[in-house]
């Protein structure tokens, strides 16, 4: 299928901005990838490869971000914790279409679609989401995901770019429920990796997935979501993939937890590997979150007191456990 040549500049040189700039470099698209340090892209144009993903030798990178003034759309893919940083940097090209990789609520606590649109007064952008794992994905192992815009046809020009035999985007415009399933997932990830280090098993963990998108569900429709996006993959799809994959890094903090692990030495060893877990952060704001909106979520209010070391996770499971018996659909 024939389709039109465009060139992508990458803001991020993570494994999920590379895998990126890997099927677009490989769907005959023009790439530019923007690192931080030269130390780094030296590395990169030498290399070729970076924690097991191998980069094309037609991807470009860059120290400048200016030079996305050359390109025809820009792609976010730094953590959320540079993503307000980044949009800032970025603040004179508001008329590029922009597609934001970024997962996870930002440092200020505030959904990146809400960010976005404070910094450049419009929605040229879409948000992509889904059960990606980046080595699986730039392994060519077979992955579905969802870009989600309030223009569908900013969505379709992404969605068409990254289709490839391996790789397939559904196109949807429910973005703060795409959004939102991108983030609460990672907090039920770490419940999921405590389930495995105990070896409670899979009732015990499909007992927990299913709870817990209904808390997802719960959240996202105070926020004006809809039911049914929850259902699709940047809900049950990402939650399943999240809350199992030795890949997470929430399920990484989870397994440690359970394992019998202080949060600061985990916290430490990721810091180490030049890791952020989005799920630690997000479980305190959801949490105040769902106090504001009297939303009831009792994982999360667990997973918050195992977290702040108010009770050890035996205790935890028993509240979970004990909780006033009701009615599975309310």
């Amino acid at each position: 299928m024939w389709q039109e040549v465009y060139k992508f500049f990458i803001v991020g040189s993570g494994s999920w901005g590379l895998t990126i700039a890997k099927i677009l470099s490989e769907n005959k698209h023009k790439v530019v990838v923007f690192v931080r340090n030269e130390e780094k892209l030296k590395k990169l144009e030498i290399e070729r490869l970076e924690k097991g993903i191998e980069i094309p030798k037609d991807i470009e990178f860059t120290l400048n971000l200016d030079d996305v003034g050359n390109c025809d759309f820009v792609i976010i893919a730094v953590p959320s914790f540079a993503f307000l940083e980044t949009l800032t940097k970025l603040k004179n090209f508001k008329n590029k279409l922009f597609l934001i990789a970024t997962k996870g609520f930002t440092e200020e606590l505030k959904f990146k679609s809400e960010i976005f649109e404070e910094i450049f007064q419009n929605r040229n952008y879409a948000l992509i989401s889904g059960p990606n794992i980046a080595i699986e994905i730039a392994q060519k192992k077979p992955s579905a995901t969802i870009i989600a815009s309030y223009d569908l046809k900013i969505a379709k020009v992404f969605q068409e770019s990254l289709f490839n035999d391996y790789f397939r985007p559904y196109i949807w415009d429910d973005v703060i429920g795409v959004e939102i399933g991108g983030s609460l997932k990672n907090i039920y990830a770490i419940a999921g990796g405590i389930i495995d280090a105990l070896n409670l098993g899979l009732n015990a963990k499909s007992s927990l997935l299913t709870r817990a998108l209904n808390e997802m569900v719960k959240f996202g429709v105070s926020f004006g979501a809809r039911k049914i996006t929850f259902s699709g993959l940047s809900g049950i799809g990402d939650l399943i993939t999240t809350s199992f994959s030795e890949h997470s890094r929430n399920h990484f903090v989870g397994y440690k937890l359970g394992l019998g692990y202080k949060l600061n030495d985990i916290l430490k060893e990721l810091s180490e590997k030049n890791m952020v877990a989005e799920g630690i952060r997000t479980t305190f704001f959801v949490y105040e979150i769902s106090k504001q909106k009297q939303i009831e979520m009792p994982i999360v209010k667990v997973i918050r007191k195992i977290l702040n070391s108010e009770i050890d996770i035996n205790e935890g499971i028993r509240m979970l456990i004990k909780r006033p018996l009701k009615r599975e659909f309310e």
